[in-house]
C-alpha cells in the first residue's frame, strides 16, 4: 500500500468517525446560530440604536428641526424629530419612551428653552440640542445688526477634518479579519489539536493501534489523524465565516468590502498551516502519555508556545507590525500563523515575505512529522506508564 493511500485511509476513517458522531454534528450547529445569534439578536431587541429621537414641543423657533438634523450631521449622528402640539403630549411620549428627549424652547428665542429626559441624560442629545439652540439665538441677535449675512454665515464654518493616512473601510475588514484569525487559530489549537491528542491517547489505551499499526506506518498514522480532524475543523471553520457573513449582511450590521475574498484566503491559509504545526507535535506527544491525565502535562510545553505567539502577535505586532518584533516572528514557525495575517492587516509585510513565511512553516510541519513519527512509533506501543521522548526516540530506532 502506498504510503499517501495509508494517509488518505486514516483521514477518512477519522473523518467518517467523528462526523458521524452525535457531538460533532450538536457542536457544529449549536456554535452556527450562536453566531447568526449574535448578529440577529441585536437586531431585533434593539433595531436601529444609532437612531435618536427628539421630540420638539410647538409653538418651536422656524427652522428648529432643519439645525437639529444639520448640527447632528456635523458630529456624524443620526436623529429623528418629532412635533408635539402641547408639552402634556410630550411628556407622555417621554414616559412612554416614544422619544429619548423632548425639546422646549420659546418661537422668539427670549430663552434658551429645556430638554428633558425621562432618566440619565444623553451627552449626544444635550450637545446636538445645546450647539442648536446657541446657534439659533446668535443668529437671531445678530440677524437685529448691521452684520452681512454672508459675512457672518463665513464666520460659523468649522475647521476642515483631514488625516495624513486615512484608515479605509477595507483596511478595517481586514483588521477584524486578521484578529478573528488569530483567535480562530488559537481556538483551534486547542479544541481540534487536542482531539488529536485525545483520540491518540484513547487508542492507546484500547490497543485499537496495536491493530492499525500492522498495516499502517506510525508516520502515515499520524499524518492520517492529522489530516482527517484538520478536514473537520476547516469544514467547521467555512461554515461559521459563511453563517456570520451572511448574517452581518443581512441584518445589514457589516458591509464586505473588496478585499474580503483575499483575507478569507488568507485566514483559511493560516488556520490550516498554524493547525498542522502544532496538532502535529500534540498528536506525537499525546503518544507519550498512557492516560488522558497524563496527556495534559504532555502537552504543556505547545500550549505554552502557542499563548506566548498569540499575545506577541496582540501586543507586539499591533503595537509596531513593522518593528523587529514582527519581522523576527514572521520567520518562526510556531508564531507565523499568528503573526502573518496581522502585519498583512497593517500592510506591513509584502509578498516575498509572505510567500517565505510559508515556505518555512511548511518546511518544520514536514520536519514535525518526521521526527514526530519516530518518537510515535516508539512511544505508541509503551503502555507502562508516561515515556520519555529520549526512551520513545530510541525504541523507534531498535
Amino acid at each position: 500500500m502506498s504510503q499517501w493511500r495509508s494517509v488518505w485511509l486514516v483521514a477518512r476513517r477519522e473523518i467518517v468517525e467523528r462526523a458521524r458522531s452525535r457531538g460533532f454534528l450538536l457542536s457544529v450547529l449549536f456554535t452556527t446560530l450562536l453566531v447568526v445569534g449574535s448578529f440577529v439578536l441585536p437586531s431585533v431587541l434593539f433595531g436601529d440604536d444609532d437612531t435618536r429621537t427628539i421630540g420638539v414641543v410647538a409653538p418651536a423657533p422656524a427652522g428648529l428641526d432643519l439645525a437639529l438634523h444639520a448640527t447632528a450631521s456635523q458630529i456624524e449622528q443620526k436623529i429623528e424629530v418629532i412635533g408635539f402640539d402641547d408639552a402634556a403630549q410630550a411628556e407622555a411620549a417621554l414616559e412612554a419612551e416614544s422619544v429619548d428627549a423632548v425639546l422646549s424652547v420659546p418661537p422668539d428665542l427670549s430663552s434658551a428653552g429645556s430638554v428633558r429626559f425621562a432618566q440619565d441624560p444623553d451627552q449626544v442629545v444635550t450637545q446636538i440640542a445645546a450647539a442648536t439652540v446657541v446657534a439659533l439665538r446668535v443668529q437671531d441677535l445678530l440677524a437685529d445688526s448691521d452684520v452681512d449675512p454672508a459675512a457672518l454665515l463665513a464666520a460659523q464654518q468649522v475647521p476642515a477634518v483631514d488625516s495624513i493616512d486615512p484608515q479605509t473601510d477595507a483596511d478595517q475588514a481586514r483588521f477584524l479579519f486578521a484578529n478573528i484569525g488569530a483567535v480562530l487559530i488559537l481556538v483551534g489549537i486547542f479544541s481540534f489539536g487536542y482531539t488529536v491528542l485525545t483520540g491518540v491517547v484513547e487508542e492507546k489505551q484500547s490497543r485499537v493501534v496495536e491493530v492499525v499499526l500492522s498495516t499502517v506506518r506510525p508516520r502515515d498514522l499520524l499524518m492520517g489523524k492529522v489530516l482527517g480532524i484538520g478536514v473537520l475543523g476547516l469544514v467547521q471553520l467555512v461554515v461559521f465565516l459563511l453563517a456570520a457573513l451572511a448574517a452581518a449582511v443581512l441584518t445589514d450590521r457589516f458591509t464586505l468590502p473588496e478585499t474580503t475574498p483575499a483575507a478569507v484566503l488568507m485566514l483559511a491559509v493560516w488556520f490550516v498551516l498554524g493547525y498542522a504545526l502544532y496538532s502535529t507535535a500534540l498528536g506525537f506527544l499525546g503518544a507519550l502519555a498512557s492516560r488522558l491525565e497524563e496527556a495534559s502535562n504532555a502537552s504543556t510545553p505547545v500550549t505554552m508556545v502557542a499563548m506566548i505567539s498569540y499575545f506577541v502577535a496582540i501586543f507586539a505586532v499591533i503595537n509596531d507590525p513593522a518593528g523587529i518584533v514582527a519581522q523576527v516572528a514572521t520567520f518562526i514557525p510556531m508564531s507565523a500563523p499568528f503573526v502573518v495575517p496581522l502585519r498583512a492587516a497593517f500592510d506591513a509585510i509584502g509578498p516575498v515575505e509572505i510567500v517565505a513565511a510559508v515556505v518555512v512553516t511548511v518546511a518544520a510541519i514536514w520536519g514535525l512529522f518526521l521526527v514526530g513519527a519516530r518518537v510515535y512509533a516508539g512511544a505508541v506501543l509503551q503502555t507502562a506508564g508516561r515515556t520519555r521522548i529520549r526512551d520513545a526516540w530510541r525504541s523507534a530506532g531498535e
